[in-house]
């Protein structure tokens, strides 16, 4: 799953972009680790409620995905691997 990360000095925000899932944090170690967590809670409830992973969240807007595909300065591209044990790595 890809994600961007962007924002200024005061804060960051971490959005997904097949899944609208986000997070938002004060430098880029805290934002990665809540949009871990926030990755991780939206999978763990929808396989609970519907037995799918991620079902029922749609992607995100698409002004994300041109963030995405224009990589400007300020923009941290990266991608969220989900490893066989289950752990989850963020690759930006």
């Amino acid at each position: 799953m890809k994600f961007v990360i962007f924002g200024g000095e005061d804060a960051l925000v971490a959005v997904c972009l097949e899944r609208y899932i986000g997070a938002q944090g004060k430098n880029m170690e805290e934002v990665k680790e809540r949009l871990q967590t926030a990755y991780r809670a939206e999978r763990d409830d929808s396989l609970a409620r519907t037995g799918t992973p991620f079902e029922g969240i749609p992607p995100a807007p698409k002004k994300y995905h041109e963030m995405w595909e224009e990589n400007g300065p300020g923009v941290t591209r990266g991608t969220i691997v989900a490893e066989p044990d289950a752990e989850l790595r963020l690759a930006a």
